[in-house]
C-alpha cells in the first residue's frame, strides 16, 4: 500500500523562498524610490525659501535706490565728491565671464530695521534747498526733513551671494549656479530684471526664478 506524503517539497520551498525576495526587492525599490522623492522636494522647498529670501531682500533695496527726497538731483549738493559720485550712478552693475553677476551696488532710502548707522543723510525743506552729508556733520533745522541713505551691495563670491553694507559683509543665500541683473531704462524711471539660478548638487535639484523690480525713483541722467 502506498502512502502519500503531505506538505512542501523543497522545490515548493525555494519557490515561495524566490518569490519572497523579489517581492521584498520590489517593496525596497519603492521604498527606496520614495525616499529619494521625498529629499528632492525637501531639496526643491529650501531652495524656493531661499530664493524667496535674497529676492525680496534684493527688490527693498531696488526699489529705494536713487531716492533723494522730494527735489530733483541737479538741486541737491554734497558733502564730498564721494558722496556725488555715488549718487550719479545709484543703480551699478557689474559682471564676470559670461555676463554672470559680479556686484549689484544701490545707493538710496536705507529702510527700517537694518540696525546700523546710515551712511549719509539727506536734509531737505523739500521746497528749495537740499543737502547730503556724513551722518557725523548733519545737523538738523526745524525746517527740514531726514532721511537716511546707504549704500548696500550684493556680491556673488564663487557659490555665495554676499550682502555688503560698509564694513560688514554676511552671506545671503548660497548654492547659486547664476545671477543675472540688468537695468533698463525707461520714460518712468526703469526696471531691474534680475534672474537667479540655485543648484543642490547632492539632491541634483536646479531651481530658477525671475523678477523684474520697477525703480521707485527716477535715476539721474547719465
Amino acid at each position: 500500500m502506498r502512502h502519500t506524503q503531505s506538505g512542501y517539497g523543497l522545490l515548493e520551498a525555494l519557490l515561495a523562498l524566490t518569490i519572497g525576495l523579489v517581492v521584498l526587492g520590489a517593496a525596497s525599490h519603492v521604498f527606496v524610490s520614495t525616499y529619494q522623492a521625498w529629499q528632492a522636494q525637501a531639496a526643491t522647498a529650501r531652495l524656493q525659501d531661499d530664493a524667496r529670501l535674497a529676492l525680496h531682500r534684493m527688490a527693498q533695496d531696488i526699489r529705494s535706490a536713487g531716492m533723494l527726497g522730494c527735489l530733483r538731483h541737479d538741486a541737491i549738493t554734497f558733502d564730498s565728491p564721494a558722496a556725488a559720485a555715488a549718487f550719479a550712478q545709484p543703480v551699478r552693475i557689474a559682471r564676470a565671464g559670461g555676463g554672470r553677476l559680479e556686484s549689484l551696488n544701490l545707493v538710496g532710502e536705507q529702510l527700517p530695521g537694518t540696525g546700523r548707522q546710515a551712511d549719509w543723510v539727506l536734509l531737505t525743506d523739500c521746497l528749495s534747498w537740499a543737502q547730503v552729508n556724513n551722518p557725523r556733520d548733519a545737523n538738523a533745522r526745524s525746517d527740514a526733513l531726514l532721511f537716511p541713505l546707504q549704500r548696500v551691495a550684493y556680491q556673488l563670491q564663487g557659490n555665495d551671494l554676499r550682502l555688503v553694507r560698509g564694513n560688514q559683509s554676511q552671506t545671503l543665500i548660497d548654492q547659486v549656479r547664476d545671477l543675472r541683473a540688468t537695468l533698463v531704462p525707461t520714460q518712468e524711471g526703469g526696471h531691474v530684471d534680475v534672474q537667479l539660478t540655485l543648484f543642490d548638487p547632492r539632491h541634483q535639484v536646479e531651481l530658477r526664478h525671475e523678477m523684474s523690480v520697477a525703480l521707485r525713483n527716477r535715476l539721474p541722467e547719465s
